[in-house]
């Protein structure tokens, strides 16, 4: 296994290098990954602090599961009120303006909970606000990547950004929790909300640098001038503007729902149950799980029938694991397990997205990424609550068996339909598929 990581990894130490001497002649890429880093520090202050909020109201889980439920809806009604909104905007643009939001909105928490004068029903009025600005802030930042980017730096530009998101995810957490246990009262809720705040409102600067450079690529809002147009149509000529195919995004929804998503209510859940401060270095496996597949996952691959194949390969290690935390309640098994987990959802992440934003057509990156938050972060939802009942209903151990047997099942009813589908050409027209479009520069 390790000799076969060897390539890859000289071949991400390669890219490296290449991404620090292309961001030395342009930082647009340099900025987007500071601000990666910012808005992650300030999100990972609040991911703890809302949760303790709501629980210091009302004591319930329910209202908890309800928050994040509200939170997610406008994700997947987006799909259906606005998937072409971004492309008749700057996606970037817009996700200044949501960022903007962000800071008012988190301010508004900050004040509320430091004075003592929040409900629950403020909760969730915030939580539906923050919800819809989310619902457009998530597609226009990867549609944004996308746009201001160049094409061959974009799978390892993803890969630096789930290393670098994964370790400030895996060690922020316990200090925005230290800072939160520390006072007893709401000023360390409020702090954590201010923080968050002064972190987005940083990041505006950012956003802002990276627009005035102007894109790599031009979307549907930019097609104003001749020359645009005149490249538009080039395009169309050579075939680069074929829609993604829609089993592409069930791939997506079944990774979410079967696959990945459980694990936001599974690795609390265990947590609790187990008792034991020693599963606490779950984090760091998974994190030592995102490091490993992170450079193997920085090549992407041009052909749509090869990167459903690597979905797959996903599948079965999610399947894997899940059987290993069925199998046996003991740490070590538990830590590989959750390794294996986060190994393979960000291996498929880095592949699935930098694949999208390779090949999909630049007038409809903003439809495409809207299409992809529903599949991913919109059927979120689903996931947990599924997980939660599962776990209510048959215990952690039996529930894991039970998703490693769904995910076999699919794993199975993949790899009969993308077969059929070789059979049959019906990949032969998707996005990098044609010699002419693909290697658009």
């Amino acid at each position: 296994m390790l000799p076969r990581a060897w390539p890859a990894l000289r071949r991400q130490a390669a890219d490296s290098a290449r991404l620090w001497r292309l961001s030395r002649r342009d930082p647009r890429l340099g900025w987007l990954l500071l601000d990666n880093l910012i808005t992650t520090f300030g999100a990972s202050f609040t991911l703890i602090a809302l949760p303790f909020l709501v629980m210091r109201l009302t004591g319930r889980a329910f209202d908890l599961g309800l928050t994040a439920a509200i939170e997610a809806l406008p994700s997947a009604l987006l799909l259906w009120l606005g998937r072409g909104l971004l492309d008749r905007l700057d996606p970037l643009r817009v996700l200044w303006w949501c960022r903007a939001c962000y800071v008012a909105l988190n301010a508004a928490l900050a004040i509320l909970a430091g004075s003592g004068r929040i409900a629950i029903e403020s909760v969730y009025a915030i939580a539906l606000l923050g919800g819809l600005v989310w619902a457009l802030a998530y597609p226009a930042g990867r549609a944004s990547f996308g746009l201001y980017i160049r094409k061959p730096l974009l799978s390892a530009g993803n890969a630096v950004f789930a290393v670098a998101s994964s370790l400030a995810m895996t060690l922020l957490p316990m200090l925005a929790g230290s800072l939160i246990l520390s006072s007893d009262d709401a000023r360390g809720l409020a702090w954590a909300f201010w923080i968050d705040a002064a972190c987005v409102a940083a990041s505006l600067w950012l956003l802002a640098a990276v627009r005035r450079r102007g894109p790599v690529r031009r979307s549907g809002s930019a097609n104003n001038d001749a020359n645009t147009n005149a490249h538009v149509e080039a395009c169309a000529q050579a075939g680069a503007t074929t829609a993604v195919p829609r089993s592409y995004y069930a791939y997506l929804l079944a990774s979410t729902v079967l696959a990945f998503g459980p694990v936001q209510v599974l690795l609390p859940l265990l947590l609790v149950e187990r008792g034991d401060a020693r599963y606490f270095l779950v984090y760091l496996a998974q994190f030592a799980g995102i490091a490993v597949a992170a450079p193997l996952a920085a090549r992407a691959s041009e052909r749509l029938p090869s990167v459903l194949g690597k979905i797959l390969l996903c599948w079965a290690v999610a399947a894997l694991a899940y059987a290993l935390l069925a199998a046996s309640a003991t740490l070590a098994p538990t830590l590989a397990a959750f390794c294996l987990l986060a190994a393979a959802s960000n291996y498929y992440g880095i592949q699935s997205l930098s694949w999208l934003q390779r090949n999909a057509d630049a007038r409809r990156m903003g439809r495409e990424m809207t299409w992809f938050s529903a599949a991913t972060m919109g059927a979120m939802p689903l996931a947990t609550l599924l997980a939660g009942l599962l776990a209510d209903r048959l215990r952690l151990a039996p529930a894991a068996a039970a998703l490693a047997a769904a995910i076999a099942l699919c794993l199975l009813l993949g790899v009969w339909h993308l077969q059929r589908s070789l059979r049959r050409g019906g990949y032969e027209n998707a996005p990098g598929a044609q010699a002419p479009g693909a290697r658009v520069r």
